[in-house]
């Protein structure tokens, strides 16, 4: 019987590390931060990212710190123009529809300010401070969507105030002007206010969850006739909170993760389940870990199609953090993933590499006070379709009105080759000037057989791309023009300009 039990142990614990395989230590030198928040930002070749707080490594000072991702997958620190915060909120999005990223940033700066803004990027990579006035909040978070369904996105925002109120706002965008409105949600401190379309009707709720006025809440809004009205279910109110909303159990509705502190600080981690009549089913069962003081994401992290959910917090005892695997049905399972287990926790999914599978960003402090600032690789890598895979380097063209004209264009392409047989192999980049084209794809033509009679290798490339532009001007093609070759020099490849 001790024999048979061994071998039992024996199977479970390689079955473990089997399976914890799948997500590999990329790189461990991202700065760890506390009272922090982290994105994932769309780059030129995936994703960079962004992370703001007090940095551990340097006495507690404000840090915000911009990792650029290079072409041999290496996260590197550079200086964006992003203003150093601590007690950190951001939050990404297109919000000028220029085709580049931007951030919102809220903290508190050295010298013990409150700052907000919208950072606006630029085509260089660098981000400038946009004229918008933004509320400086703090110790809560931020997120961008389109609320209001009218195709621009607003800023949903709650922490506390320079005066020490704790608010919960919504910054409307307005063909480009952000106009305030306070709509009596509560405000929230060392909690989360989010997004999401409760009764699928295309505008978006708001739960918010966390401290208010030095009591726990947790409470649902449901946006109706241009207002936010109290839904009457009633939820744990917690406190050192958070909320993730996705629809878990795949019947089209939206569900939502709630965990925290109780209101006898105990932790507690639950599903609710949407249904039609816009009651949520509290589940008694889903395999959770009850946590608290956390930081959660979602993803399908093993491409199964369903939602995975991922969590770092507290125990009664110690952190943890732990892979949720969806086995449907509102049940979940721990994955065994192998990542650190962290306090003052920030976890994020990003497919940094565009692998098709989603890769983790953990930052915080083990039990042994071990500072953790990694990112780990899922190995997943699903079977995809890729259409051109030199697209994702780049930032969109504009939309062109093809009933109008003429236009204007640059021809460009790559490729992992020796095009000029060296014997060795780079990244080499090619580049037109701009012409106007008089007939479908005559550019391309010319720059093709160009490329054909200058490089002699270059029939032997094994990643050649070739890609046209249409511009409304010729100062709208140059423009595009440089942020290309920008984008191709970031990522260290070799340029050739192919002029005629």
């Amino acid at each position: 019987m001790k024999q048979l039990t061994f071998l039992i142990l024996a199977n479970m614990i390689f079955s473990q590390m089997l399976v914890s395989q799948v997500f590999v230590e990329h790189q461990k030198n991202i700065s760890t931060c506390i009272h922090a928040d982290a994105s994932w930002f769309p780059g030129s070749s995936g994703l960079d990212l962004i992370v703001a707080g007090e940095w551990v490594q340097h006495n507690m000072q404000a840090a915000t710190t911009y990792y650029k991702k290079d072409r041999n997958h290496s996260f590197k620190a550079q200086q964006k123009g992003l203003p150093d915060v601590s007690r950190a909120t951001l939050a990404v999005a297109d919000i000028n529809k220029d085709g580049r990223p931007d951030v919102l940033l809220s903290g508190v700066d050295a010298d013990g300010n409150f700052i907000a803004g919208m950072y606006f990027q630029q085509p260089n990579g660098n981000f400038i401070l946009g004229p918008h006035q933004f509320p400086a909040l703090i110790d809560g978070n931020a997120e961008i969507a389109d609320f209001d369904k009218d195709n621009d996105f607003d800023v949903l925002i709650t922490g506390i105030d320079p005066s020490g109120r704790s608010r919960c706002l919504i910054l409307q965008n307005k063909s480009g002007e952000f106009v305030l409105k306070d709509y009596g949600i509560p405000g929230v401190v060392n909690g989360e206010a989010h997004w999401g379309d409760a009764n699928k009707d295309g505008f978006l709720d708001v739960f918010v969850t966390g401290s208010w006025n030095n009591s726990p809440v947790s409470r649902l809004y449901i946006y109706q006739n241009e207002n936010y009205l109290l839904h009457p279910q009633s939820f744990p109110a917690l406190r050192n909170s958070a909320v993730v909303w996705a629809d878990f159990n795949n019947d089209g509705l939206n569900d939502f993760i709630l965990a925290g502190a109780d209101v006898d600080d105990r932790p507690y981690t639950r599903l609710f389940l949407g249904n039609k009549s816009l009651y949520f089913d509290e589940q008694s069962v889903s395999g959770f870990r009850p946590l608290k003081n956390v930081s959660m994401d979602v993803a399908d992290f093993d491409v199964d199609g369903d939602i995975d959910f991922l969590i770092a917090g507290e125990s009664m005892e110690r952190p943890y953090t732990i892979l949720y695997e969806n086995q449907g049905q509102g049940i979940f399972r721990d994955f065994v993933a192998g990542l650190p287990w962290v306090s003052e926790g920030v976890v994020r999914f990003g497919d940094y590499d565009l692998d098709g599978d989603p890769d983790i960003f953990i930052m915080g402090i083990d039990v042994c006070y071990n500072l953790v600032g990694s990112i780990y690789k899922n190995t997943t890598n699903p079977e995809r379709i890729v259409e051109d895979s030199i697209t994702n380097i780049f930032i969109e063209s504009p939309i062109v009105d093809l009933s109008r004209g003429p236009y204007y264009y640059f021809v460009f392409s790559s490729c992992f080759c020796d095009p000029e047989n060296t014997g060795q192999k780079d990244y080499h980049a090619f580049v037109s000037n701009i012409h106007q084209e008089k007939k479908d794809f005559d550019l391309t033509y010319i720059f093709n057989d160009l490329l054909i009679k200058r490089f002699p290798g270059w029939g032997a490339a094994d990643r050649g791309h070739r890609t046209s532009n249409a511009f409304n001007s010729r100062a709208d093609a140059e423009e595009g023009r440089r942020q290309v070759i920008g984008g191709y020099q970031d990522e260290g490849f070799i340029m050739h300009y192919i002029n005629w």
